[in-house]
């Protein structure tokens, strides 16, 4: 990215005129840089893989967000009034750059991320923002018919995906609230000031989906040490979203095979694309989320 494209861009909204920008590290759908401005520090994104249906969708919800004043980055408007401008075959949209680190984790940490959660998932009028979740157990059956034909085979994972997916899907089917969720509550995803949470970012995966799916995706992000489920992070988890969020019988009954099934959720995201194209960070991971499920699967019986 050329400071000159980016001068260009700006020239369409009222933040001022670059000053300097640079690379975020993180970044897979989209690519980020943080610019400043004379009237301060922005999030310049530049989406990769999201196409201007799915950037709309996104924008649509983060204004519902605004209006109940929920933590996260806001997206800024152009002069126009847009608030998506095209770069040759990729579009930018800008967002306020929020200060922060990526949190420990702790039990403070875990208290302010499941009262947040809980939040979001407690927005009215979820309805109108129906989108299906991209982590489905339709995709993961779809997922295990491209096995044979794969590029990159891996037996004993395929076995072991196939199984786990089977045994998951009698659960799935089952009755329980549903709203909107972020899809993807990890540290990496979250901004802290110390133990306090300022935001929750990177809303590329919001859709609607069963409620403690998000639970799920949470305890996975910020209740595990060394791979392992921490009790105590666990009970403080559920304790601060059940007072904000009021959990119902059939939810804490299904919360382990939640667990379970957001760590499997992973998995397939992994494995899609290690059976085009392999790299060892992702088949390393894949792994770890492999025994994750095995140990809580362990423990929940």
């Amino acid at each position: 990215m050329k400071l000159e494209k980016i001068k260009i861009i700006l020239e369409d909204y009222d933040i001022g005129d670059v000053i300097k920008y640079q690379k975020m590290p993180h970044g897979f759908a989209n690519r980020n840089y943080k610019i400043t401005t004379s009237k301060g520090n922005y999030l310049f994104r530049i989406n990769v893989q999201q196409d201007l249906s799915s950037i709309n969708y996104e924008i649509r919800v983060l204004d519902e967000l605004r209006k109940n004043d929920f933590p996260t980055a806001y997206h800024i408007i152009r002069k126009d009034g847009g608030f998506i401008t095209e770069l040759d075959t990729e579009n930018v949209v800008i967002y306020d750059f929020i200060e922060g680190d990526i949190p420990r984790i702790n039990a403070k940490t875990v208290e302010e991320i499941a009262s947040a959660s809980a939040r979001l998932n407690s927005i009215p009028n979820w309805q109108k923002f129906e989108k299906k979740n991209s982590i489905n157990i339709d995709n993961c059956f779809d997922l295990i018919k491209k096995f044979n034909s794969a590029k990159h085979k891996y037996p004993k994972i395929f076995e072991y995906f196939i199984e786990q997916t089977k045994f998951l899907e009698k659960y799935l089917r089952s009755s329980v609230p549903q709203g909107l969720i972020h899809a993807d509550i990890f540290p990496d995803n979250t901004i802290f000031n110390g133990d306090k949470l300022v935001a929750i970012i990177d809303f590329e995966d919001v859709c609607t989906d069963d409620l403690i799916f998000e639970m799920g995706m949470a305890i996975n992000g910020f209740c595990f040490i060394n791979n392992e489920l921490n009790d105590r992070l666990l009970k403080v988890f559920i304790s601060n979203y059940n007072k904000v969020r009021p959990l119902s019988k059939t939810e804490l009954e299904l919360l382990p095979i939640y667990i379970q099934w957001t760590a499997h959720g992973m998995v397939s995201w992994h494995l899609q694309h290690l059976m085009e194209c392999k790299h060892e960070r992702q088949l390393v991971r894949t792994i770890e989320l492999m025994e994750r499920v095995k140990g809580i699967k362990e423990i929940s019986k």
